[in-house]
Parts: C-alpha cells; sequence; structure tokens
C-alpha cells in the first residue's frame, strides 16, 4: 500500500466544496427570499393603484359623455330653437 497524499485530502476538500456550496445555496435562498417579498408588497401596491385607475376611468367617461352632449352643434341649435318657440308663446 501506497500513500498519495492526494487521496486523503480529496475528502477534505470534498467537504470543504460541499459546504462552500450549502453556504452559496443558503445566501441564494435568502435572497430569493427577499425578493418574494418585495415583489408581494409591490403586487399588493399595483392592485391598489388598479382599483384607484378604475375609478379615474369612469370619471373620464363621464366627462367625455358630458362633453358630448354639451360640445355637440346639432343638440345646441335645436335646445335653442325650442327655448326661443317658448318665449315667442
Amino acid at each position: 500500500m501506497s500513500y498519495t497524499p492526494f487521496a486523503s485530502a480529496q475528502p477534505s476538500s470534498q467537504a470543504s466544496a460541499k459546504t462552500r456550496q450549502i453556504a452559496h445555496l443558503a445566501q441564494q435562498l435568502q435572497l430569493l427570499a427577499q425578493r418574494t417579498e418585495q415583489l408581494e408588497q409591490l403586487s399588493a401596491t399595483t392592485a391598489e393603484q388598479a382599483s384607484y385607475m378604475r375609478l379615474l376611468g369612469g370619471y373620464h367617461a363621464a366627462w367625455f359623455m358630458a362633453s358630448q352632449r354639451v360640445m355637440t352643434p346639432g343638440d345646441a341649435s335645436d335646445d335653442q330653437g325650442e327655448a326661443q318657440g317658448q318665449q315667442g308663446q
């Protein structure tokens, strides 16, 4: 039997490599957990903002419908003609 330094050093180097890999994996998992929590917070904020955007869209739709009634020239002349007809009677 011959003694080889490489053969005896190999198990300890594998153990240290495994330890480093496990430490790196733990660090990556911690980072993933932090980013998942941040994503959850951002998703909640986005959902809240979406409800406000829905309300804002409703307001804009109401403004556009109201402005259509005010700005349509045909309706304005009909209303004025009716008003003058009623005043003349």
